[in-house]
């Protein structure tokens, strides 16, 4: 399957329908289509969207090897911060970063030559961890309790 032109025509798709579209992945191993909405969405709106889209999906029916199912959903509040360009955008804000080693859960204060810098709190305390950008693993915003 061409993920990329099932992105590129959804992402069409859906931006006429002033919605904003956040990714597309295809898991090939139980043949899920989930397509992620950079938006907030009541149920009934969602349903409604996917409806539409899996009606606008059913055009690229030879893309598919085989039946699949589609996962039509929000990013959400932890969602994923996936290049140095969000990373920017999320500086003052929460979020959690995993590397080999170790899991941080704060405050994204500033980011510089490829460097995450947090401010973490562990117990009572609080410490700042700066941690290299391409050591991460993952990295994205985290709600905060």
């Amino acid at each position: 399957m061409n993920t990329e032109k099932i992105k590129n025509a959804l992402n069409g798709f859906i931006s006429g329908k002033n919605r904003k579209l956040f990714d597309v992945e295809y898991k090939k191993s139980d043949h899920t289509l989930t397509v992620l909405l950079d938006e907030k969405l009541n149920m009934d709106e969602l349903e409604t969207l996917s409806n539409e889209i899996s009606g606008f999906l059913d055009q690229y029916e030879d893309e598919f090897e085989d039946n699949y199912f589609l996962d039509v959903s929000t990013v959400g509040a932890e969602r994923p911060i996936r290049n140095a360009d969000e990373v920017n955008a999320a500086v003052g804000q929460y979020i959690y970063v995993k590397t080999k080693d170790n899991e941080y859960y704060g405050t994204l204060t500033s980011f510089h030559n490829d460097v995450l810098n947090l401010k973490v709190k562990e117990k009572t305390r609080e410490k700042d961890v700066s941690v290299e950008y391409s050591k991460t693993k993952k990295v994205r915003y985290a709600v905060k309790f």
